[in-house]
């Protein structure tokens, strides 16, 4: 009896940590678990879809600028009736015109087209030759050349420059939005995967009391053989282990529950088995000034580059529609050859010449009365400009929130970890003395029970405050754009 006291001792005044084996699977690094959420992870791929439609339209955008061009041919024979002997009674012509129009990134226009055209009349045989067009067929040519400049409305072109600028800017705004996504999943990768350290401490401290459990009923058993203890005294012991068995089967299966959620996370088969490394990761933290934290999360966290991209591409749409509310005032100037004779080389030749020409300047204006609709485009941008700003201060306010939950966290855990493991020792010495009192007959079953369920509380509490004061570390990290800015390439 004496000697399996001292085992009993023993056993309860050590308690032993390990990650559970499965078949010699490597452990899994904080790391390689955010590479393979991040790298995996289907919901990176559809938000980075954003991405590339707005970099398409990009090239939507600079297709304002490509010269359009058209060229019409046709042919056409014509005989009408006449109210006149000498008048033609037929009209037989050829025409090819075409056109080629540049937009400019000033705003202006440039314009140029060309009319050539070939007509031959038909009389009837009594008309006298004498009376009939010298010159037939004829030949003729136009070339004009266009410039139109805007004083007002579109002068800079901004319906080309500005919705390249906002574009550009909502494109870098997917890019923050996609990293924003990342930042997310790291989040719940993060707290799975400590949740999963956790859950692995207290299946096996879980373990532990079921064998102090196991012990406890079999000493009972021969203690009642000798007559020393009640049958009540071991039905308690029985309970208490049944009591340990369940707490054991529900730590395994919140475990179970912890490795499926973070194995789907990373794209894996739920019950891949999932070994952490928390025992080679620094739990040592500088603490900065909580302004110095917020500093670095605004230039390194993706929400807020994410809303200083919106803001840039609401400047230039707000630019944009103040210019769109303006009067169109173009001042045209226009110059153009003119070439008529009955060779057709010739007036080909004389179109290139400015012998006979046609020069013009003019200017042109058209305005909406009231302009409701570019006036409700200006306030819905402005609406838009109040968004971000009110998204921003809330950007601002969660990140606070993030980063001094996280800190109080850890500094609560490094407060704690020093008196739960003093309260651990006490705990064991405590159960320890009473189980002496107990085998003198001098304390009860329940007394115990009772200090030994104080016992598994107070190992598991010590146990913890390692994990939570890493996991406080990683949220700091997390919260001020530093972890994902950090993290190592794939290997």
């Amino acid at each position: 009896m004496k000697r399996f006291s001292h085992v009993w001792i023993i056993v309860v005044s050590v308690c032993v940590f390990i990650s559970p084996a499965w078949g010699g699977e490597s452990k899994l690094s904080l790391t390689d678990v955010l590479h393979m959420v991040l790298n995996n992870h289907p919901d990176l791929a559809l938000a980075r879809v954003q991405e590339r439609s707005l970099h398409i339209e990009a090239q939507n955008i600079e297709g304002m600028l490509d010269p359009r061009v058209s060229l019409a041919a046709s042919l056409a024979d014509e005989t009408t009736p006449t109210t006149s002997p000498f008048a033609p009674s037929g009209n037989n012509t050829s025409l090819l015109t075409g056109s080629i129009t540049k937009l400019l990134s000033n705003g202006s226009t440039l314009t140029g087209n060309f009319n050539y055209n070939r007509s031959k009349l038909s009389y009837p045989s009594s008309v006298p030759t004498v009376f009939q067009a010298t010159i037939n067929p004829t030949y003729q040519q136009q070339i004009n050349l266009i410039y139109r400049y805007p004083l007002l409305r579109g002068r800079g072109n901004p319906t080309y420059n500005e919705r390249l600028t906002s574009n550009q800017y909502n494109e870098e705004a997917a890019r923050w939005s996609v990293a924003i996504q990342q930042e997310q999943l790291a989040a719940q990768a993060i707290r799975l995967y400590y949740q999963i350290a956790s859950n692995v401490i207290a299946k096996e401290l879980a373990k532990e009391t079921v064998k102090r459990a196991k012990k406890l009923l079999a000493y009972q058993k021969k203690r009642q053989q000798f007559g020393l203890i009640e049958e009540t005294d071991r039905r308690q012991a029985e309970a208490l282990l049944t009591s340990r068995k369940m707490d054991y089967a529900n730590a395994k299966a919140t475990l179970n529950n912890s490795i499926t959620a973070l194995n789907r996370l990373m794209i894996r088969d739920a019950n891949q088995p999932i070994q952490t490394d928390i025992h080679h990761i620094s739990s040592s933290l500088e603490i900065e000034p909580m302004q110095t934290w917020l500093q670095q999360a605004k230039q390194q966290r993706p929400v807020f580059r994410m809303l200083d991209a919106q803001q840039a591409s609401n400047n230039a749409t707000l630019a944009l529609n103040h210019n769109q509310h303006e009067t169109q005032v173009d001042l045209i100037a226009q110059v153009g050859s003119r070439a008529l004779s009955g060779s057709a080389g010739y007036t080909l030749g004389q179109g290139f010449t400015l012998n006979d020409r046609f020069i013009s300047i003019g200017i042109e204006l058209n305005d909406t009365l009231d302009g409701n609709s570019t006036k409700s485009a200006i306030l819905k941008t402005e609406l838009e400009r109040e968004r971000i700003q009110l998204q921003r201060q809330q950007a601002i306010e969660s990140t606070k929130t993030e980063l001094s939950t996280a800190l109080t966290s850890y500094q609560n855990g490094k407060m704690m970890k020093a008196s739960s493991k003093l309260h651990e020792a006490a705990e064991k010495i405590k159960f320890t003395t009473e189980l002496k009192r107990y085998r003198d007959g001098r304390s009860d079953t329940a007394t115990l029970i009772q200090f030994e369920g104080d016992l598994r509380n107070a190992e598991l509490q010590a146990a913890l405050q390692d994990i939570q004061i890493q996991l406080a570390k990683q949220q700091i990290a997390l919260a001020t754009g530093k972890l994902l800015q950090n993290l190592s390439p794939a290997p």
